[in-house]
């Protein structure tokens, strides 16, 4: 795991160690609950709007040539993937977190985000997600005309992954304690 910051405000410091101490552990955790490994993971420091426009640069990336009006209307609507607290997306070569670390209240809080959100990173590295996951994002951006596979079905395969990223978030307790 590769952590970058973006925009440094309240708490960076903190966070950035609190992450470098327990990324691995958390990491492997994570990979062997979800049953499959991490991509290459960055992670990136930030705040509140980093997170959202990181994420929607990264998926815009991702998806193709988007074009100018669907950029400016993808910045102002926030995204389906974004936390409060942070978010996930594919990149070209793995998965961007971005997390706001001026929102985190305690470690023990982050790393329950921490943990979230490598559930994402681990779901989205299972066989055919990511190709399937690209696909939904190219149709969502207007690139393709139709998905090819039962839109509401991902849209409910989506929402199964985020009821299983915050039931996971209870591994954050077999951390190494650093609080």
């Amino acid at each position: 795991m590769n952590i970058t910051v973006h925009r440094r405000c309240r708490g960076a410091d903190r966070v950035e160690q609190r992450i470098r101490e327990i990324g691995e552990q958390a990491g492997s955790l994570v990979a062997r609950r979800v049953g499959g490994p991490l991509p290459l993971v960055e992670i990136v420091l930030t705040d509140r709007k980093g997170v959202v426009s990181l994420v929607q640069q990264a998926d815009v990336d991702l998806a193709g040539k988007v074009s100018w009006q669907r950029r400016a209307f993808a910045r102002v609507v926030d995204h389906w993937s974004v936390r409060p607290l942070g978010g996930t997306t594919l990149t070209a070569t793995g998965a961007i977190v971005a997390i706001d670390t001026a929102r985190h209240r305690n470690l023990r809080e982050l790393d329950r985000t921490l943990v979230h959100e490598l559930v994402h990173c681990a779901q989205l590295n299972l066989p055919g997600a990511r190709e399937r996951h690209i696909s939904y994002l190219r149709q969502q951006y207007g690139i393709t005309e139709h998905f090819p596979a039962d839109e509401a079905a991902y849209e409910r395969l989506i929402d199964a992954r985020e009821r299983q990223a915050e039931q996971l978030e209870a591994l954050a307790r077999q951390l190494s304690k650093g609080h």
